[in-house]
């Protein structure tokens, strides 16, 4: 139990609900200034529109009521340290998974890190997962309490439900926004495969090389091998190869095509990824990033 006596079941959740808006809110700022420097741009980190990181605080919450009855208990720093990183790095995982599943992308990719887990969870979060939940349960609660105690009961009733609707609203908005994104992706590989063989056509020589007459073709045969091998290699690095001018265009159409909220997860997450089309993801949110 926390610091405060809640009288009613509801009241309770409405603190629980409170702190974690707050914490999402840090949680937001710390993972907004990290990935900006790292990308040299600004980034609105967050999985919602409005500036939270709903994981932030739920892990926060969960901190809060798993840990803070061990405060007094022997090695309790320790004991907390070990509970807040698995517990945080349990919760990172299965967030991460479940949101593959529903929309078929991954939101984060820790695999350039060593001691990873399937690329969603890392040693070096675990750790600082348990830094911030002895932090938390330590030194920012105690003073959180103290200041929402002082925020009259029914303005605290008010500011709850506002920020509970908010929330509900963003969140809707977001997900109905965001779906269709894979069945975008795999619309948009087909187009740009299509575009790639008019642009491999344009390049084949064989049509044009037997228009010579047959006095001509033997002397020709030595440049019509090598340029026949020279289209032949070309057509089977296509994939790997710089996309010419022509479909390099076609991406910023997709880009176009795209909804607000799709644009706006390319720029939030720069690792964002998917097992289909990963590629494409990140062609997209280079020629996005450069707009």
């Amino acid at each position: 139990m926390t610091g405060i006596e809640p009288q009613t079941t509801v009241l309770y959740i409405e603190h629980l609900f409170l702190w974690a808006v707050l914490y999402s809110f840090l949680g937001w700022v710390y993972e907004s200034i990290l990935v900006s420097i790292q990308e040299r741009r600004p980034v609105n980190r967050g999985f919602l529109n409005g500036p939270l990181c709903p994981i932030y605080g739920a892990g926060a919450v969960l901190a809060i009521v798993v840990l803070t009855p061990l405060r007094n208990i022997p090695a309790a720093p320790v004991v907390m340290f070990l509970l807040g990183a698995l517990g945080a790095s349990a919760l990172e995982y299965a967030t991460s998974w479940t949101m593959e599943r529903i929309f078929h992308a991954r939101w984060w990719d820790y695999s350039h890190f060593r001691f990873n887990i399937n690329g969603r969870i890392c040693l070096i979060g675990a750790i600082v997962f348990g830094v911030f939940g002895i932090i938390i349960v330590d030194v920012a609660q105690p003073w959180v309490e103290r200041w929402t105690a002082m925020i009259p009961m029914p303005a605290f009733h008010i500011l709850a439900a506002v920020l509970a609707l908010a929330c509900l609203v963003d969140f809707i908005v977001t997900v109905v926004g965001f779906i269709g994104f894979h069945e975008r992706l795999g619309e948009f590989t087909r187009l740009l495969e299509r575009g790639k063989e008019r642009m491999a056509d344009r390049i084949d020589l064989g049509g044009a090389l037997q228009q010579y007459t047959d006095a001509a073709a033997d002397r020709l045969q030595t440049y019509r091998d090598a340029a026949t091998g020279k289209v032949r290699r070309l057509s089977e690095n296509l994939p790997d190869m710089p996309v010419p001018v022509p479909v390099t265009r076609l991406y910023g159409r997709l880009l176009g095509a795209l909804s607000y909220q799709q644009r706006r997860m390319l720029r939030s997450f720069p690792r964002m990824t998917s097992p289909e089309y990963g590629d494409l993801i990140r062609k997209l949110r280079e020629k996005l990033v450069r707009k």
